[in-house]
């Protein structure tokens, strides 16, 4: 009986030494080009987004997104224009979900209400029609945003 169990805990020990760590395991997802090429075609609208657990989405509701070359991002509608920046990066950091290891970056100085979407949000999926972004926290609501094409 002794062997038996000396033998099973063996073979627990070699599974779990030998088992695959995703530490190392870094996604391969890491080169900016494709999405920036993505974004730059078009003009965006945000159909989802989630601040904390809230839904916020309709507070840019009538509002389009003109990601431009220079890393310029151009806000129009309900009579208003506005101006921010934007790049996609690598990321250093794991994401969660892993799906990629790039980062959307947005940066609005003003107005006060679309500060809200300063943040350096991982990419999760991004295709020529919708790109889905989130800001994961491990604390508490993570935030979410969705942008689609026009």
């Amino acid at each position: 009986m002794t062997k038996k169990i000396f033998a099973l805990a063996l073979l627990a020990v070699s599974v779990l030494t030998t088992s695959c760590d995703n530490e190392d395991d870094k996604s391969l997802n890491t080169d900016p080009t494709p999405a920036t090429s993505v974004l730059s075609v078009g003009t965006w609208r945000v159909t989802k987004f989630e601040d904390r657990g809230v839904n916020k989405t309709a507070d840019f509701a009538g509002y389009n997104f003109t990601f431009s070359n220079g890393n310029v991002l151009a806000v129009n509608g309900n009579d208003q224009s506005y101006s921010g920046s934007w790049s996609v990066t690598s990321d250093d950091e794991r994401d969660t979900p892993p799906d990629t290891d790039l980062d959307l970056n947005l940066y609005f100085a003003n107005p006060q209400s679309f500060r809200i979407l300063n943040e350096d949000w991982d990419i999760i999926s991004i295709s020529d029609t919708k790109v889905e972004v989130a800001d994961i926290d491990d604390d508490g609501p993570s935030d979410y945003l969705v942008f689609e094409r026009n």
